[in-house]
């Protein structure tokens, strides 16, 4: 028989009432528990359901998405919660820069692609940073776009184990360069620390730069001297290495690492 078709419910992806929380919920439990479930796949090229996917459990399980820790449930079955939070202006020149060379669209077309789900956004994806672990914030830099400020969020005694600077830190050489600060916050309702990094390091004096950054933070539980500095230069190549995306991203891999290997010992 053919694989039921999606409802027409006339509701974007992006509204969590087209989403199974219970079904959900209960996977990640079993998943955990160690059993197989048969995961359901919507296909959004076709408007049906694909056939089922059966996933076996593993070390390490991802569950990404629109809604990831929307419900409590589900929520509460994660060992850790992410969260990439990306301002309207940020998230404006990223699709412009892909839309218009990539596909062809207008500026004009971009901006009412983005309000046309802003609504659905707002009220169901953007909540969900509040009840993250972590998040990883951009927002245009002081110095204006292209450039970004990159904040990593942390909440105090969360289950994201804490980095923190030694003290403020400015890096010369290419423009714009870079500042690193830290500093406590609130986080709707939640203490949180945030380490900050806006602008960019200068590519050409890159390792010398890392090496500053990397001996200035504390918490990293790094496996050797250099470890940050190492796996930066190997993505010098990738985009964002050269500001807070590369290096805070890096950072939240380390300390992901970190907890895998806490609850490892621990089970």
């Amino acid at each position: 028989p053919a694989p039921p078709a999606r409802r027409p419910t006339g509701l974007t992806a992006l509204d969590a009432r087209e989403n199974d929380f219970a079904l959900m919920g209960a996977q990640i439990e079993a998943l955990k528990k160690g059993n197989a479930v048969y995961k359901p796949i919507y296909n959004h090229d076709s408007g049906f359901k694909d056939l089922p996917e059966l996933l076996q459990p593993n070390k390490v399980m991802v569950f990404e998405g629109l809604h990831p820790i929307y419900d409590e449930k589900a929520r509460s079955q994660l060992d850790l919660g992410i969260y990439i939070d990306i301002v309207n202006d940020v998230k404006f020149a990223w699709k412009v820069q892909r839309d218009v060379q990539e596909r062809g669209w207008t500026e004009e077309q971009v901006r009412e692609d983005i309000n046309k789900r802003l609504p659905d956004f707002s009220k169901y994806v953007d909540p969900q940073k509040a009840n993250a672990d972590v998040v990883l914030r951009y927002e245009p830099s002081d110095k204006g776009l292209p450039f970004l400020k990159v904040k990593l969020i942390q909440k105090k005694d969360g289950a994201f184990p804490m980095t923190t600077l030694k003290r403020d830190l400015t890096l010369a050489g290419s423009k714009p360069g870079a500042t690193l600060k830290m500093y406590d916050d609130d986080w709707f309702g939640s203490s949180v620390t945030v380490v900050e990094m806006d602008g960019e390091i200068d590519m050409d004096n890159m390792e010398a730069q890392l090496k500053m950054i990397e001996e200035n933070m504390e918490g990293l539980n790094a496996k050797s001297k250099g470890e940050l500095t190492e796996a930066m230069l190997k993505l010098k190549s990738s985009p964002g290495s050269q500001n807070g995306t590369g290096l805070l991203q890096t950072v939240i891999a380390m300390k992901v690492r970190e907890i895998y290997e806490k609850l490892s010992a621990w089970r």
